[in-house]
C-alpha cells in the first residue's frame, strides 16, 4: 500500500475514500430496510452507533497525534541543523591553522546542499541526502586532519564537539524523512471507518432519504481529515512542507571568510647621508 499512499494525488485517494464510505452507508441502509423492524431496537442501535463512532474518532484523534508529532520533529531538526552549522563554521575560525579556511568553506557548502535538500521534490532528495553524507565523511576526515597539532586543547574539544552535531543532526533530519506511519495502520483506519458507514445506514434505515445528505456532509469531513493526516505524513511530497527559513537565513547571513592581513613592512632607516646635517 506504500506506493498508493505515497504516489496517488490525495484528491484521487480522498474521492476513493468518500466513495467507500457512502457505499459502505447504502449497503448498511439497505441491510437495515430489509431486517425486520424492532421497537425495541432504537435505544440499543444508538448505543452501538455511539460506541462505533466514538472509537473511530479516537483512532482519527491517536493517528493524527502521530502524523501531527512526527511533522513537528521535522520542523525543529531544521532549526537544529541550522544552528549546529552555524556554531560549527564560526568555531572553525578560531583554528589558527591553515586547514581552518578549507574547514569553513566545506561547511558553508555543506549547508547550501542540506538546504537543497529541504526544498527539493520527492524524487530528489534521496540524491541530495547522498550528496550529503559524503560531505560529512569529508568534514569529519578535515576536521581530524586540521586538529592533530592541537588535539589535547580545549578548543579542539569544542570545535569537534559542534563538527560532531552538525554529522549526528544531519543524519537524524535524513531519518525524520525517511519515518512514515506504518500503511497497515491507514488501512485499517479506512476499514474502521467504512465499517462505522455501515453501521451507521444500518441505524438510520427508517430515515435513509432524509439522513442521505447529512450522512455524505459527515463522509466528507472524514475523508478530508484521512487526506490531512496522509499530507502530513508526506515529508518528502506532500503540500503541508516544513519551513526551509531557518537554513536560509544561515546561508545568506554567511560573512566572507576573515583573509589574513599581512603586517606593515618596517620603515627602512634612513641613509647617513639623508640625515646628516646641511652644512651652513
Amino acid at each position: 500500500m506504500d506506493p498508493v499512499l505515497d504516489g496517488w494525488p490525495l484528491t484521487v485517494i480522498g474521492g476513493v475514500i468518500f466513495l467507500l464510505l457512502t457505499t459502505a452507508w447504502e449497503a448498511g441502509a439497505a441491510l437495515g430496510q430489509r431486517t425486520p423492524a424492532d421497537d425495541s431496537g432504537d435505544a440499543a442501535h444508538g448505543y452501538i452507533l455511539s460506541g462505533v463512532l466514538g472509537l473511530l474518532a479516537l483512532l482519527i484523534a491517536f493517528t493524527f497525534g502521530m502524523a501531527l508529532d512526527r511533522f513537528e520533529t521535522r520542523r525543529g531538526l531544521v532549526m537544529t541543523e541550522a544552528n549546529a552549522i552555524g556554531t560549527a563554521e564560526m568555531r572553525a575560525h578560531l583554528l589558527d591553522l591553515p586547514e581552518a579556511i578549507r574547514l569553513s568553506g566545506m561547511l558553508r557548502t555543506y549547508a547550501v546542499t542540506r538546504l537543497r535538500y529541504g526544498l527539493s521534490t520527492a524524487t530528489d532528495k534521496p540524491a541530495l541526502a547522498d550528496a550529503s553524507g559524503r560531505q560529512r565523511a569529508q568534514i569529519q576526515a578535515t576536521t581530524v586532519a586540521a586538529l592533530q597539532p592541537i588535539r589535547t586543547t580545549a578548543l579542539a574539544a569544542q570545535v569537534v564537539s559542534a563538527v560532531n552535531d552538525v554529522i549526528d543532526i544531519g543524519a537524524s533530519r535524513e531519518e525524520a524523512h525517511a519515518a512514515r506511519l506504518p500503511a497497515s495502520v491507514m488501512v485499517v483506519l479506512v476499514i474502521y471507518a467504512a465499517v462505522a458507514a455501515g453501521v451507521l445506514g444500518y441505524a438510520l434505515s427508517a430515515y435513509r432519504a432524509r439522513r442521505r445528505t447529512v450522512s455524505a456532509l459527515m463522509f466528507l469531513l472524514l475523508s478530508l481529515a484521512l487526506c490531512l493526516i496522509l499530507d502530513l505524513d508526506r515529508a518528502r511530497g506532500g503540500s503541508i512542507t516544513v519551513s526551509q527559513a531557518p537554513m536560509a537565513r544561515l546561508v545568506t547571513g554567511f560573512t566572507p571568510p576573515v583573509t589574513p592581513v599581512s603586517p606593515p613592512s618596517p620603515a627602512k632607516p634612513a641613509s647617513p647621508a639623508a640625515v646628516a646635517p646641511s652644512r651652513p
